[in-house]
């Protein structure tokens, strides 16, 4: 004989597919509440789990299913000689589903009558275990834990049996549901036991009227923001993070021991100067000297060590934040002159970028990507011109598409012997990104090259570009009218090379 068991917070149709269970031949177990509504509504073939198991109900219904009889019945694989000896041996039956849905957490955590200990009592226990339970066996057990899917299950029940992929759906929902679940208790428990330290809770936002909070990665690895170590200054803004994070990524896009020094100052996550150069001090003064008047009240990256010749320039001008995959003993000394400069140390910097999951937060639930760390194989890009890069130019070129990939799409930036001195970005027209790009290189893009994070539509811009003696472009190509802008290209002895991907940054 088939057996389900039944355990529910939620009651909507739970009446109805027990009768349906019970017309197709299975014993129904249940507890509690669920029994009860069965058992009035005439269910047959009907039992309570504690007769079932020969264990009593107890701790005022804390334990109910929490035995080897109910977790051997769910957990036993059928075609496993060992695991059925062992029910053989000590009298475990086959659960064959497991319907149940979860005390209700969520209403009870957002009711602000309900106390301390109400919410704790409605931490459910077995219902998560049994489902996941089920969830892991889900060849010979089905973890059933919305309503919604009761239909379904009798359709195919009437037909033979709950497909292979069905069962997987229903597991699918259990480990999503039970992981919202637990999400929502560390919330809780977090915001009851714990001090706005421990927290992670921050000043506030991104203005004054917004609360805000780190939530710290347990399985995050290689360089870390959150965690960081920090030698020196306040605790770090909500904004601090936003802007440094965007500066790391820059920063680890040149890490590696073949990569030049690298440094960059980011101001409300955009690049004011970005520049690579013999040593990191040479590097910092380039990517200061093209734009001093953005760089003040910036966040610095570097990706190499901070020696003291770069230190002492970082304190001639009010900086956030400075970061590195080390300082030198007196580099740190100048640089904890300034207090309230925030100094931080990026363990595992060596590691370069790694395919992190982006989180998006919208209006009913989360966006999740990969982190846009691909780069294209920069040896064999696609020039589609009769005019060529130059080596340098191609230095120059590659330095670009890693820049262009942080500022916010239409991005366009302008980069000369390795210093970007020009950008435009977030902007809703590429031409006008183009034009704003140029206007910060003045006459200086003579000769520079140019990164496009997507493809041109029009000739307008490059024509732009050409008009200001820009002498090369790395864009990613795929626009119906590529052929017009190449032939523009062509006609300005502007050498062009593609990308083949995209680098929007939203």
């Amino acid at each position: 004989m088939k057996t389900a068991l039944l355990s529910v917070s939620d009651k909507t149709g739970v009446v109805e597919f027990a009768q349906e269970l019970e017309r197709l031949g299975y014993r129904l177990l249940s507890t509690g509440g669920t029994f009860k509504a069965l058992q009035a509504a005439g269910v047959g073939n009907l039992m309570e789990v504690a007769d079932f198991t020969g264990f009593p109900e107890g701790l005022e219904g804390r334990i109910k299913t929490l035995t080897p009889e109910i977790f051997g019945g769910i957990l036993n694989l059928r075609n496993n000689v060992e695991h059925q000896k062992f029910c053989t041996e000590n009298s475990i039956e086959n659960i064959d589903i497991v319907c149940v849905n979860l005390y209700p957490f969520k209403a009870t955590y957002e009711d602000a009558v309900k106390t301390f200990e109400d919410k704790v009592e409605n931490i459910d226990i077995g219902g998560p275990s049994m489902i996941r339970a089920a969830a892991k066996n889900y060849e010979f057990c089905a973890a059933v834990v919305d309503p919604s899917d009761y239909p379904r299950l009798i359709s195919e029940l009437d037909s033979g049996d709950i497909s292979l992929t069905t069962r997987k759906e229903l597991a699918t929902k259990v480990f999503e549901m039970t992981a919202h679940y637990d999400l929502l208790i560390a919330k809780f428990w977090a915001e009851t036991t714990k001090d706005s330290e421990e927290k992670g809770q921050l000043r506030y936002g991104e203005n004054p009227h917004q609360g805000a909070a780190t939530l710290v990665d347990p399985f995050a690895s290689g360089p870390l923001l959150v965690g960081a170590k920090q030698l020196n200054g306040k605790p770090l803004s909500y904004n601090n993070f936003g802007d440094s994070s965007g500066a790391l990524e820059l920063a680890l896009s040149f890490a590696g021991k073949d990569a030049p020094a690298f440094a960059t100052i980011i101001k409300h996550a955009t690049p004011c100067g970005a520049a690579i150069g013999e040593t990191i001090s040479e590097a910092f003064k380039k990517a200061y000297e093209a734009d001093p008047l953005s760089a003040f009240g910036g966040v610095i990256a570097l990706n190499r060590t901070c020696d003291k010749a770069t230190a002492e320039h970082i304190v001639t001008f009010f900086n956030e934040i400075v970061m590195a995959p080390a300082f030198d003993a007196d580099a740190l000394e100048i640089l904890k002159t300034k207090k309230n400069l925030r100094v931080l140390e990026i363990p595992n910097f060596e590691a370069g970028q790694t395919r992190d999951l982006v989180l998006k937060r919208v209006r009913g639930g989360t966006l999740a990507q990969e982190a846009d760390i691909a780069l294209p194989d920069f040896a064999s890009l696609e020039i589609t011109t009769n005019t060529k890069p130059t080596e340098s130019q191609m230095q120059d070129l590659v330095a670009a598409w890693k820049m262009v990939k942080i500022v916010k799409s239409n991005a366009i930036v302008v980069v000369k012997d390795g210093v970007m001195i020009g950008k435009g970005g977030g902007q809703t027209s590429r031409v006008e990104a183009m034009e704003i790009a140029l206007g910060h290189a003045g006459e200086n893009a003579k000769g520079a090259v140019i990164a496009s994070d997507a493809f041109f539509p029009f000739p307008d811009s490059v024509e732009a570009a050409g008009a200001a003696g820009i002498a090369a472009i790395i864009q990613p190509g795929g626009a119906q009218g590529d052929k017009d802008v190449f032939a523009a290209c062509d006609e300005m002895g502007i050498a062009t090379v593609l990308t083949g991907m995209r680098a929007f940054l939203h």
